[in-house]
């Protein structure tokens, strides 16, 4: 199957089939050999679902026939056509076309002159000058995103930054493994902590590094909780929202593979991801169970000297590397309850003394400021505590810190840092 049909078909699965656009990548490179085959394909999913928004603004100005009236294939078509066109210099215009029409041959037959007569008049037109003029509009159109994110992230007077930030290609980043190795070849080292890399690879899953456990893929800003968090060696350490277990083998790490760590998840086969995670990195004090993070579990209260509570969110954080999250409509307002919730429930397997951190992969204050300041307020006995990062990354700060994409060059995450003073 070629690089444009597979793509095609993962396209498909994530706008109408609800699969993850990570996942969607994984499945269409399975088989695939040729590097540069894998890179393109990677580039046409990511890209099309990343700025589907812009996209289907470039089509309609280009199209009599509304976006609602075409049948499924021909808007994929025509998205992934004009991603090529407008957003892609290295694929020849002729190609984009061409190779579009001949997708249509197969998927859209009765609308590939349509296909064609659309993709050529963008061809010739795709320098966008009509944006629109109101402020919220003309971010959403040009930087695709929905216009209720827009509004929400609009608060912040980089906003503009912040969604082109949001936008750009992740790095593959990892996280070596410091039981096994200090570092590793073929690794561009990070400024940002000593421990993380990049790699080109996009199959880095499958490497002989990889199963002997030697790192984990991880985004650097994915790294920060646990590093603020700081657990030691022989410490009882409890991490309420474990699945796959990145942050928990990070724990691990810095405890030398000593002490005891709780993990929780809610699903039986992410805990099984959680225990896969640490048998492949030589780590055997994490102990993982299926448990609900809203409710309590009686036989850990007051017993951690260290509590991680990385709890769900929205994800905005994360949007450069799983885009899908934009198109996403679930609702979001009672995260914040939720949010709380687990945050209460997971302060009370502190000892006096003991040390929590919330993180988020979100940018949203009520899902971060907003649930640990209702926290603070309602709970006397526990004080927000500086937080220590690596240097490049270290913000001043009275307790929690926001990573932002544009000044990080990471994924957004927001942590804070509490202790239980008695």
């Amino acid at each position: 199957m070629l690089p444009r049909e597979k793509a095609l078909l993962a396209l498909y699965d994530v706008f109408y089939e609800e699969k993850y656009s990570n996942m969607a990548v994984k499945d269409a490179l399975k088989g695939e050999n040729a590097g540069i085959d894998k890179n393109f394909i990677a580039q046409l999913i990511y890209g099309t679902v990343r700025y589907k928004l812009t996209l289907d603004y470039i089509i309609e100005k280009n199209s009599d026939i509304k976006l609602k009236k075409m049948s499924k294939y021909v808007l994929l078509i025509l998205r992934m056509g004009v991603y090529q066109l407008c957003c892609l210099d290295k694929v020849p215009q002729s190609a984009a076309v061409n190779e579009s029409v001949k997708l249509a041959n197969k998927y859209a037959f009765r609308s590939k002159g349509f296909i064609n007569a659309v993709l050529r008049n963008v061809a010739k037109n795709k320098d966008i000058t009509d944006f629109p003029t109101d402020r919220i509009k003309y971010l959403s159109v040009k930087y695709s995103f929905p216009e209720d994110m827009v509004k929400r992230l609009s608060r912040f007077d980089f906003c503009e930054d912040l969604l082109k930030s949001l936008n750009r290609e992740p790095k593959t980043t990892i996280r070596i493994n410091t039981l096994k190795c200090k570092n590793l070849e073929n690794v561009e080292a990070s400024p940002l902590y000593e421990y993380a890399g990049y790699v080109k690879s996009l199959n880095i899953a499958d490497s002989k590094e990889y199963n002997e456990g030697k790192f984990t893929v991880q985004d650097v800003a994915a790294m920060m909780p646990v590093l603020a968090l700081s657990p030691k060696e022989n410490e009882v350490c409890v991490d309420v929202c474990a699945a796959p277990g990145g942050k928990t083998t990070h724990m691990a790490e810095l405890m030398k593979n000593r002490g005891k760590i709780y993990a929780f998840d809610i699903y039986p086969h992410k805990v099984e991801l959680i225990n896969k995670n640490a048998d492949r990195m030589g780590i055997d004090i994490i102990s993982a169970e299926v448990f609900d993070a809203t409710k309590v579990y009686e036989p850990l209260l007051e017993k951690a000297d260290k509590v991680l509570a990385d709890v769900p969110c929205s994800g905005i954080g994360i949007i450069s590397g799983k885009p899908d999250i934009k198109w996403n409509k679930e609702d979001i307002s009672e995260l914040p309850k939720i949010q709380l919730k687990i945050l209460e429930n997971a302060s009370k397997y502190l000892k006096i003394g003991g040390e929590l951190v919330y993180s988020t992969c979100t940018l949203y204050s009520e899902e971060n400021e907003c649930v640990v300041n209702e926290f603070i307020k309602n709970h006397k006995n526990f004080e927000l505590q500086k937080i220590e990062l690596p240097s490049p990354l270290m913000q001043e700060n009275d307790g929690y810190i926001t990573l932002y994409p544009n000044f990080s060059e990471t994924d957004g995450f927001f942590i804070a840092k509490i202790k239980r003073c008695r």
